[in-house]
């Protein structure tokens, strides 16, 4: 299918004229779409649809580099920075996060991809491709937030899998909670996806939150278990054995 740019003023325009073609009596509504299409340069109204559709998709990614692009310049400056990309036509919305510790990330929620923006304070491509037979994220890492540590297993010849501290991730973690699908929230509370037993190292971590030892410990033995994505600890599931009893 040929591409041709086609932002909503043209969309509008094209249902004008074929409404006006109607009010004369010229033929059905769907028909006159497609003369008004065809009389614009488009083989038919629904590739006027698809043309449309592609302009907001190259629109979106091409925000979400210059939200890139903004991110990489905090985290050259030392700022620390975390936002969330709009939703739209050619993605959900994203998370980026600038450290101040000399790295930078985009991630996406649901699928906990990943892409390095900056590592140790050196810049890195941006995989994004808006070209309009080709919009794509080049995602080349897979990320899990475990307590205070980014965890990430990357493609990167550099990065590799390692279990990174010292990252704002408070901020980020309630981004990704704010994006992240209703879908996967429900699996990730419901079906506990990333629930884990509970360990020394996460009796720990749940002190530093707060929690006493002996707390943590009673939890654990009610069923409790951990979930990293979440830094925090989940009840047992209940069952339809559980509700009759």
């Amino acid at each position: 299918m040929r591409y041709l740019p086609t932002p909503d003023e043209v969309v509008e325009r094209l249902k004008k004229q074929a409404k006006k073609l109607q009010r004369s009596g010229a033929g059905k509504h769907s028909d006159l779409l497609n003369r008004a299409a065809k009389q614009a340069g488009y083989d038919h109204w629904h590739h006027v649809v698809k043309c449309n559709e592609n302009a907001k998709a190259v629109a979106q990614i091409r925000s979400i580099r210059d939200e890139c692009e903004a991110i990489i310049t905090s985290e050259l400056r030392g700022k620390v920075k975390s936002v969330v990309t709009s939703n739209g036509a050619a993605c959900p919305p994203f998370v980026l996060f600038s450290t101040g510790v000399g790295d930078a990330w985009l991630l996406e929620p649901d699928e906990h991809l990943a892409m390095c923006l900056v590592w140790h304070g050196e810049r890195q491509t941006i995989g994004l491709r808006d070209d309009p037979d080709r919009i794509e994220v080049e995602w080349d890492c897979r990320y899990e937030l475990l307590g205070d540590f980014f965890s990430v297993e990357s493609q990167h010849p550099v990065i590799g899998t390692r279990a990174i501290g010292g990252y704002p991730l408070a901020d980020v973690r309630k981004l990704l909670d704010r994006t992240q699908s209703t879908m996967m929230k429900m699996a990730s509370v419901i079906g506990q996806v990333d629930a884990r037993e509970i360990t020394p190292e996460v009796v720990a971590q749940m002190v530093k939150k707060g929690l006493s030892v002996e707390e943590v410990l009673e939890l654990k033995a009610e069923g409790y278990r951990y979930s990293p994505s979440r830094d925090s600890l989940l009840g047992p599931i209940m069952s339809s054995e559980d509700d009759d009893t």
